[in-house]
């Protein structure tokens, strides 16, 4: 599956599907309204034997110690184990948005995600923080693909209840 379409965001052409599971941490963000407000934000993917990949996001509302929240989704790949950055994410049944994987890092440790609409976007890293050129470098990729990167957020991360 590649990216063609008009307003398609340019994608990684391979993601091994297996090395994207585990945590990730939101280093910066134009959320969508369910995360604003959000600090410690936090994405463990799983892969589920039914041929997608379960997501627990789960953030502290409203601030570093707040309460704990979680938003439970799935991503839905083209294929599997190796498949092309063009993936889908559901909040719900049967929603399912784009999620493209704009950028990856070699290791795997850094990933840019975003949104066709370019109305959201994530810079997601094994840790709770990323080197600012790396975080530059996402951005500046972001902007040159119509985002607004006023918009991007960078949520603070601490003792996470989480």
């Amino acid at each position: 599956m590649g990216c063609c379409a008009s307003n398609a965001l340019q994608c990684v052409p391979e993601v091994d599907v297996n090395r994207m599971l585990g945590a990730w941490y939101v280093v910066a963000v134009i959320p969508t309204p369910f995360e604003k407000n959000a600090f410690n934000p936090k994405e463990a993917y799983t892969w589920n034997e039914k041929g997608h990949i379960d997501v627990d996001f789960t953030f502290n509302v409203g601030k570093v110690d707040g309460p704990v929240k979680s938003i439970p989704q799935k991503l839905y790949t083209p294929s599997y184990p190796l498949s092309s950055g063009k993936w889908q994410a559901s909040p719900f049944k049967p929603i399912k948005l784009d999620y493209t994987i704009m950028d990856l890092a070699s290791d795997y440790s850094w990933v840019l995600v975003g949104h066709s609409s370019r109305k959201w976007l994530w810079v997601m890293a094994r840790e709770t923080s990323l080197d600012e050129k790396i975080v530059s470098q996402c951005l500046n990729k972001a902007e040159n693909e119509g985002f607004d990167i006023k918009k991007v957020e960078i949520p603070e991360h601490g003792q996470a209840l989480i």
